[in-house]
């Protein structure tokens, strides 16, 4: 990639986070005046898009894709953490350890393992794909930072299965801890400062965001359930209309992201051989089974196209 071109799309993610953030203030906004209910919905399903392609821009500074200088990537990453409601430093962490641990034990969610209990595995799937994933994320970045350093790798508990969260506390550095503290202080301030300046309600912010939780949280899995048991290939390319795949800023292609971790968003379309594709709606409805046992073969997890 040329430096001319670096630089222009530096530029255009710093476009973009701050048009997420208009409509991030916009639409909350919106949803504290007096409007119809049908309105109510679509200004809720528009901020729930928004708001993946708000996570999205964090996953770009996750793999400092998002601006060549490493303290705007932080900046611009912090920042889109505070309007999703965590800390980026947090997710990041988790997110890394993902690429490494991508259809493992640790983070195989629909198959009960040998020896696990059924009932309290999917009580723990549902909770997590119901909203329990953003959650999770939410009140661990507001309790973390009363916890010191050298007590986090305590927290890294291993469970038979869908411990990931959990093993990534064995990766945090002491620079990790400080930015985590720094970032969730950020982040009430924020949201302090939010609250008195633009006059907001809890409650509407408890619509919203509870909505958000549920989006966000079934969408986490859809490319990996039931995928190859391989590190990099157990992801599919999801197919979404155009204008709702440039709301996610290309997130639906995660297979291409798994094959090529440094592309830039604005370059996995050209990546993707759209024959070897699901739409996104019907891999969303398998979200919703239960977990079943862990089959005995697992060859025939393979990805089928249409």
């Amino acid at each position: 990639m040329t430096q001319q071109r670096r630089v222009r799309l530096d530029r255009q993610n710093l476009l973009v986070l701050a048009a997420q953030s208009l409509a991030w203030i916009g639409l909350i906004k919106l949803m504290h005046t007096d409007l119809a209910l049908a309105w109510r919905v679509l200004i809720l399903i528009v901020f729930c898009l928004m708001m993946q392609g708000v996570f999205s821009m964090m996953h770009e500074c996750f793999h400092r894709n998002s601006h060549r200088a490493a303290v705007v990537n932080w900046a611009m990453g912090t920042w889109a953490s505070i309007m999703f409601g965590s800390s980026y430093t947090l997710i990041r962490v988790n997110h890394e350890g993902h690429h490494q641990r991508n259809r493992s034990p640790a983070e195989l969610a629909e198959f009960i393992l040998p020896g696990e209990r059924p009932a309290p595995k999917i009580a723990l799937y549902y909770f997590a794909i119901l909203g329990g994933i953003w959650l999770g994320s939410f009140i661990a970045s507001l309790l973390l930072p009363w916890v010191s350093f050298r007590k986090v790798r305590a927290l890294a508990v291993r469970w038979a299965s869908m411990d990931g969260f959990n093993r990534a506390f064995s990766q945090f550095t002491a620079r990790d801890w400080m930015l985590l503290r720094l970032e969730s202080a950020l982040g009430v301030l924020c949201w302090l400062s939010a609250f008195w300046l633009l006059d907001l309600r809890w409650q509407t912010l408890l619509l919203m965001y509870g909505c958000f939780a549920f989006s966000y949280s079934s969408l986490q899995w859809i490319y990996h359930l039931r995928t190859p048991l391989d590190r990099i290939e157990g992801a599919f390319d999801l197919r979404l209309p155009t204008p709702i795949r440039w709301l996610f800023l290309n997130f639906n292609y995660n297979l291409s992201h798994h094959r090529k971790p440094a592309a830039r968003w604005q370059d996995l379309h050209g990546f993707v051989d759209q024959r070897q594709t699901q739409p996104l709606w019907w891999r969303y409805l398998g979200v919703f089974r239960p977990p079943e046992p862990m089959p005995h073969d697992t060859a025939h997890l393979t990805k089928v196209y249409f």
